[in-house]
């Protein structure tokens, strides 16, 4: 395939995938669901992607490129400018996967990524203690069922982050 044809056909992938991530949570998708929604054979989808988890990935990389993510934003509000990551395409998805153990996994590993990848005046063991943070308190909301929603309340998770606790209302 040329590079043209490469291109056309995983944007078609994207596109399907994109309105499937607004159906159904992705640990339930199958390469068939995708490959039925974008309208491709299942070994077409091969050629492009290793697995879901790999089309996830570059879905995330294609729009995050698009969003011109400034490093040194994503250091000083990471759930802010996680949230505004992709606009309005991709904060409905990132609403509608939450609760999904297997996207939310995937795309730590994407913001993983991007900021062990990212140029950026940090030392590699300050990204490792940034990364380090996030994820506590990800998990602090996750596992203690704190009413915090990364995607809508990103202020409050920033002051967190920040701040290292939970401010008491008075």
């Amino acid at each position: 395939m040329t590079s043209l044809q490469n291109q056309r056909t995983k944007k078609i992938i994207f596109m399907g995938f994109q309105e499937l991530l607004l159906q159904k949570q992705f640990s339930k998708m199958t390469i068939n669901d995708i490959a039925d929604k974008s309208m491709i054979h299942r070994s077409t989808f091969y050629i492009h992607f290793n697995d879901k988890y790999d089309l996830l990935e570059q879905f995330l990389k294609d729009k995050s490129s698009t969003s011109h993510l400034q490093v040194a934003e994503i250091y000083q509000h990471p759930y802010t400018t996680f949230a505004n990551i992709g606009n309005e395409q991709l904060l409905p998805i990132f609403k509608y996967q939450t609760h999904d153990q297997e996207f939310r996994n995937t795309l730590f590993q994407f913001i993983m990524n991007f900021i062990m990848d990212a140029p950026s005046e940090k030392t590699e063991l300050e990204k490792y203690f940034f990364i380090g943070r996030f994820k506590a308190i990800n998990m602090w909301v996750e596992q203690t069922h704190q009413p915090y929603d990364a995607f809508v309340d990103y202020q409050q998770l920033d002051k967190i982050f920040k701040k290292g606790k939970v401010e008491q209302k008075k």
